[in-house]
């Protein structure tokens, strides 16, 4: 994946997941703190996947992990901070 991929992808997944998740929709300032930390977690899935040869630039694993994890990630970051 390349830059401008983790942070649309990410942001976009970090976004959709922080407004979907079920608890009191976030202010406007929160969504991008989630977007960003989306961006951020589909750059590390990318960067150890690839390290640790999972799979490879570009494969559909590396989408889908990526989009799995900032999910699960983004709903444990607005558990644990009650927002």
């Amino acid at each position: 994946m390349s830059f401008l991929a983790f942070l649309l992808f990410g942001g976009f997944v970090g976004f959709l997941s922080a407004y979907l998740y079920p608890k009191k929709k976030p202010k406007l300032k929160d969504l991008a703190i989630y977007a960003l930390a989306g961006a951020l977690i589909s750059f590390l899935v990318s960067f150890f996947g690839q390290t640790l040869n999972v799979f490879r630039s570009g494969q559909m694993l590396e989408w889908f992990g990526a989009l799995v994890l900032t999910v699960l990630l983004v709903a444990c970051l607005r558990a644990f901070l009650n927002k």
